[in-house]
């Protein structure tokens, strides 16, 4: 079992971040998952993120340990732990862990902010980190996935959302008639590479998750 540990305080000259990513701390987590997870569409594209993670931990032999962060309230953890993975989840927010580990399927929760995390380098044969850094500002996302990247004796695996989709076209269609359709920040596969290259990283490959419908890629990152 892993202990949880309460987050250190990142030093000044790191990341910063937008202040919605650090408000989970507390609130009902029980209740966050069925909202964002529980309709049937929800749960189908959740359905076809799970299959691009497969994808992308192929490379994962079944046993390597693997690092949740942030893990939220475990939703991939029992499909980690299906693939033969062993689990540690590490989230900032105490509801999370606590939702997380009702799951069992981790072998336990670290508190912890993704900015400082308390694992020795090489720790892990992976880390997982979904839905995470699509929210980061440029030079935000080099610094934690290089962060994640010391962690790990293997890729770090990362959801991205890209704009090669139907619904960037339609957001654009919309500009262009005069419309103010939702502005969300979206990267190229050029500009995820360059931003990889600027902080030691390297892009090794990019799992679909819905080509056209779904914005988001799964990203298997590693060390140059």
């Amino acid at each position: 079992m892993v202990r949880a540990v309460l987050p250190q305080e990142p030093a000044p000259d790191t990341v910063r971040f937008p202040e919605s990513l650090t408000g989970y701390r507390h609130f009902d987590a029980a209740r966050y998952e069925r909202r964002r997870y529980g309709s049937v569409a929800r749960r189908m594209n959740h359905w076809f993120l799970e299959r691009a993670l497969a994808r992308a931990l192929r490379p994962v032999a079944p046993g390597g340990l693997v690092l949740d962060t942030p893990s939220g309230t475990g939703i991939l953890h029992s499909f980690l732990a299906a693939r033969g993975y062993r689990v540690v989840a590490s989230d900032l927010s105490p509801a999370m862990i606590a939702q997380a580990q009702r799951k069992a399927e981790a072998l336990g929760g670290v508190l912890a902010d993704i900015r400082s995390l308390p694992f020795k380098p090489d720790t892990f044969d992976a880390v997982v980190c979904s839905r995470f850094i699509m929210h980061l500002p440029r030079g935000a996302r080099g610094e934690i996935l290089r962060t994640l990247s010391r962690l790990s004796r293997g890729p770090v695996i990362a959801t991205v959302c890209h704009p090669y989709t139907f619904k960037t076209a339609s957001r654009a269609a919309r500009r262009f008639l005069g419309g103010n359709p939702k502005q969300s920040p979206r990267i190229t596969r050029a500009g995820l590479e360059e931003e990889l290259a600027e902080v030691g990283l390297a892009l090794r490959s990019v799992a679909v998750v819905l080509p056209i419908f779904s914005e988001v890629w799964v990203a298997s990152i590693g060390r140059l």
